[in-house]
């Protein structure tokens, strides 16, 4: 239905920026496929053809071709996405990290580490820490209740040498206290691509204060110089529209603008946006470039129950 629905979006996209190309610009003949070529013949602007192409930039969805989305379509209320992320078939063994410094802190009594990258619950097949996020959402399509401007600080630990949250979205005005809670330094390297980036001795016991300043497009990095086995990812976006998966894959994100095209971002430190070769509610998908769309009726739930085959984790 995605699919279908993205295909006919192109094709009355195209249609309509093409006759009005045709109605500003005398300047001969053009070819012109899959659109009606008597309406097109002539660079003499015409009142009927003007008015038919006011009408289909108010009454359809092809106007952020030609004309601002707010224009074209209206929030008719709030609605919620939510579902759950499975992995299907047999997962390799998990990769042991080498801790190969400070291991009395950072691997007490010896015991195996296990690596964070792919995090599947042995009970649901759930896969953890995939983030979900609204896009290009603001203004009066932005509830109350995930409005920008957020300002509380949030406790970002480093413990056992690793951070205790691998994956964490937030907002551009929050702030993390980064903790050391080890017996042991760290240095924090935070590489922001569009924000601010940090590079900050932690002594043990002490904390630095780290805020993003701007929004990203996907999650950035956190590594620590001193124990290179440690990874985390942040994601600062401007609004409250994002959700990271629970250990059973579980997600939510509640009121978000119902009656206008959405697209929410999906993003996963092994597949990054590569979400080819899925199935969704039972049936084969595929997320181009991780990006879910969607049109949400007001107050629906739409529920998503997504399989990834184990093989594109490995």
């Amino acid at each position: 239905m995605i699919d279908q629905r993205s295909r006919q979006y192109q094709k009355r996209r195209s249609c309509v920026a093409v006759r009005l190309l045709f109605f500003f610009i005398s300047v001969g003949s053009v070819a012109v496929t899959g659109c009606n070529r008597d309406n097109l013949r002539g660079a003499i602007p015409d009142q009927a053809v003007a008015k038919e192409i006011r009408l289909t930039l108010a009454s359809s969805d092809v106007g952020p071709a030609v004309a601002d989305q707010s224009a074209s379509q209206q929030r008719t209320g709030w609605g919620t996405l939510k579902g759950q992320i499975r992995v299907v078939g047999a997962m390799p063994p998990d990769r042991l990290l080498n801790i190969n410094k400070d291991q009395a802190v950072c691997q007490p009594g010896g015991a195996p580490v296990r690596g964070e990258t792919v995090e599947v619950d042995p009970a649901t097949g759930g896969l953890a820490n995939v983030v979900l996020y609204a896009l290009d959402l603001d203004g009066e399509n932005v509830h109350e209740g995930s409005k920008a401007g957020k300002t509380d600080s949030i406790f970002y630990d480093q413990k056992v040498c690793r951070y205790l949250s691998h994956v964490l979205p937030m907002q551009t005005t929050q702030s993390l206290e980064v903790k050391n809670s080890d017996t042991v330094s760290h240095n924090t390297q935070i590489q922001a691509k569009r924000g601010r980036s940090i590079n900050e001795n932690i002594p043990p016991g002490s904390s630095v204060q780290y805020s993003p300043g701007k929004e990203e497009k996907e999650p950035i990095s956190v590594n620590c110089a001193v124990h290179p086995w440690m990874k985390a990812y942040l994601l600062p976006r401007d609004n409250g529209y994002f959700v990271t998966t629970q250990q059973d894959g579980s997600f939510e994100i509640a009121n978000l603008p119902a009656g206008i095209d959405l697209s929410v971002q999906a993003w996963q430190e092994k597949l990054g946006k590569n979400f080819d070769g899925i199935k969704v509610n039972g049936q084969p998908a595929t997320w181009k470039r991780g990006r879910i769309a969607l049109n949400l009726k007001p107050d629906e739930t739409v529920m998503l129950d997504v399989e990834i085959p184990a093989s594109v984790l490995e």
